[in-house]
């Protein structure tokens, strides 16, 4: 049995993006084969990815307590004048040269390859007495078959160590001041060895190595010799071109490795439950649709994560309609509820994701009740917030408030079935009341995604004196109040940028009424580069909403530089990018100069304007950039399903 650590082994890998998934295997096996003991992980690396680098996240929850994992960059550029002689190793490798500089509070460290399968207790190795040795490793077996060390003077009888598993002295290493002979040696014998660095942590510490048991570096040569030794070896070694993730390739040992690797990189099969996909499948071009469609399901997907999109009920009684968008499933379930019940069961996700909670058709389906549900909270809209919604007069907003719901998401929450993350902290006093939720309750913070131009430079980008509305033509947006404003300042130019969807026919009804005002422009959808074009040439965006959660338009226009007027005000946000008019209830006719009042208070100081842009450019980028919602998110799914 593994003895009980309270200090962790320290494992390092120098790898890049092609390996990680494989150095993932590895990790996994270590962690697999290793039940009591700690293990931190030093991942040597020198542009690897934010994708690459998630990609541990799922052990750490998998785990628990019992892993750790640090970055740390190496300069590439030390190594660029190295001749490689193998063409399947790459440069990274000369990485563990530098160790004892990278990792400077460590005494020891155990390096390890990302083609190696560790299968049994490492104890035994981490603890091998050093004493003044500046390395222990297992001698190469295949150095000895192809007759090799007479090629660097050494003697057959000599130790010469495979560099895939090297349990390193840092605190000798650098009493002696062997990193700086290993760097001059790595450049001096570039292209003049055939094993590379391998060759060169060989020459350097010639007499400075302790042997090990070849059980831990059981490497190719060893199994074909030795096949029947296979499964008692502590580490297996696929050293060589041919890996056992070549599919064409039969690697002695391979069924181990395919076993180890499809357990560690089991995807975590996630619903995403959204009744509208931004267009896909037919469906609304909505906020929601449009957080699922461009930052869910496109960032969130991963070796470790995959996601199906349901639609709720659909068309047929039995079967289930599919649809492939951007590559993502969706599904509308079948309308009959047995065959409902049997296609969730037959699915079995691993847990259920949803933006808000707009639809219960799936979730009331689902008798398992293991099964959990991580809740985003968007726009939570209690009876209160439709009291004030219904006062619009020229046409009322559908109410698709749904007690059943809400009941539903607090009946899970009561047995621990929900967690609760939030797109803003003023949102989650309204939450707690739709769900009747304690206001105590652990609501996690997770702000809305945007897609950030980091080349855009505010301060000298030529904005145009264009106003914009970016959003639905629905009566809860009271677009018509944009129009009115329009009409109402001709000395600017303003550009209605959406369409109408939901109750069509009365919405265009009111908005045909303005599109004879010379200086408003109706641009319909747009999308991609279009829309970004306006909103690059846009000083303010006005939102005339009655009510509103935190919309990604505000996010949209504030990352270029377009400043707020609007009667709503999320997070304090308008009021601090722009212009707060103030709570406007009904059809807001009455109030259509304190929006052009607010207009002209930022048009006319130029520079107060610049300047409280700039500051939303960089509050964008801080709080609402991609990889920090790709790390949030991709966290919370492990954690809800590891916990």
């Amino acid at each position: 049995m593994s003895a009980v650590f309270t200090l962790p082994i320290e494992i390092c890998f120098a790898i890049n993006d092609q390996y990680v998934k494989h150095a993932v295997t590895t990790a996994y096996s270590i962690l697999r084969s290793n039940p009591n003991a700690v293990f931190r992980f030093h991942i040597i690396c020198d542009d690897l990815s934010h994708e690459s680098r998630s990609s541990f996240l799922h052990l750490s929850f998998r785990f628990k307590e019992r892993c750790f994992f640090e970055y740390h960059d190496a300069p590439k550029s030390f190594f660029s004048d190295i001749k490689l002689t193998i063409e399947y190793i790459s440069i990274h490798t000369y990485y563990r040269l530098m160790l004892a500089d990278i990792l400077p509070e460590l005494d020891k460290i155990l390096y390890l390859d990302a083609d190696i399968l560790v299968q049994g207790d490492l104890s035994e190795l981490w603890e091998t007495e050093l004493e003044n040795y500046y390395a222990a490793g297992v001698s190469d077996l295949y150095i000895d078959i192809i007759d090799y060390k007479k090629e660097i003077g050494f003697k057959s009888g000599d130790l010469y160590i495979n560099a895939g598993v090297i349990l390193f002295n840092l605190s000798a290493i650098r009493r002696d001041n062997m990193q700086e002979k290993l760097l001059a040696a790595a450049h001096e014998l570039s292209g003049k060895v055939r094993f590379q660095d391998q060759d060169i942590i060989n020459i350097v510490f010639k007499g400075g190595i302790k042997a090990v048991p070849d059980k831990f570096n059981f490497a190719s040569d060893n199994m074909h010799k030795y096949p029947k030794q296979i499964n008692s070896a502590s580490i297996i070694h696929y050293n060589g071109k041919g890996k056992p993730w070549h599919k064409k390739i039969n690697c002695l040992g391979y069924e181990q490795y395919y076993k180890i690797e499809k357990s560690a990189h089991k995807k975590i099969r996630t619903a995403l439950l959204i009744d509208e996909f931004f267009g896909g499948a037919d469906t609304a071009f909505g906020g929601y649709g449009f957080l699922a469609r461009r930052y869910i399901a496109k960032y969130i997907p991963c070796a470790d994560i995959e996601i199906d999109i349901l639609l709720g009920k659909g068309k047929r009684h039995f079967f289930a309609e599919k649809f492939l968008v951007d590559g993502v499933t969706l599904y509308h379930l079948p309308r009959r509820r047995i065959a409902a019940k049997r296609w969730i069961k037959r699915k079995n996700y691993d847990m259920y994701l949803s933006i808000e909670l707009t639809d219960d058709y799936v979730l009331k389906h689902e008798d398992n009740p293991e099964k959990k549900l991580i809740l985003w909270i968007q726009d939570p809209r209690p009876e209160y917030e439709w009291d004030e919604i219904d006062t619009v007069d020229l046409f009322p907003e559908n109410n698709y408030y749904k007690q059943e719901i809400y009941d539903l998401a607090h009946n899970w929450h009561k047995k621990g079935r929900v967690s609760f993350v939030s797109q803003g902290y003023f949102l989650n006093r309204k939450a707690c009341d739709l769900y009747k939720l304690p206001y105590d309750t652990k609501i996690k913070y997770l702000p809305n995604p945007i897609e950030i131009d980091v080349y855009f430079d505010v301060e000298n980008c030529p904005k145009k004196d264009n106003i914009i509305f970016l959003g639905r033509i629905e009566s809860v947006k009271r677009g018509w109040l944009f129009c009115e404003i329009a009409k109402k300042m001709p000395q600017y130019n303003f550009y209605m940028i959406g369409q109408t969807f939901r109750q069509k026919n009365e919405n265009l009804a009111i908005i045909d009424k303005y599109r004879d005002i010379p200086n408003l422009h109706f641009t319909g959808h747009l999308d991609g580069e279009e829309k970004i074009r306006h909103l690059k040439d846009a000083k303010i965006l006005v939102n005339t909403s009655i009510h509103e959660a935190l919309p990604i338009s505000f996010l949209e226009a504030l990352s270029y530089g377009a400043l707020i007027v609007s009667n709503c005000n999320p997070e304090n946000l308008t009021e601090k990018f722009g212009v707060w008019v103030g709570d406007i209830l009904g059809d807001g006719f009455d109030k259509v100069d304190l929006y052009a009042e607010g207009i002209e208070q930022l048009m006319k100081n130029d520079k107060n304007r610049v300047k409280l842009a700039k500051e939303a450019v960089d509050y964008v980028k801080k709080i609402h950039n991609i990889p920090r919602f790709i790390g949030d998110l991709r966290n919370i799914i492990f954690e809800e399903v590891y916990k």
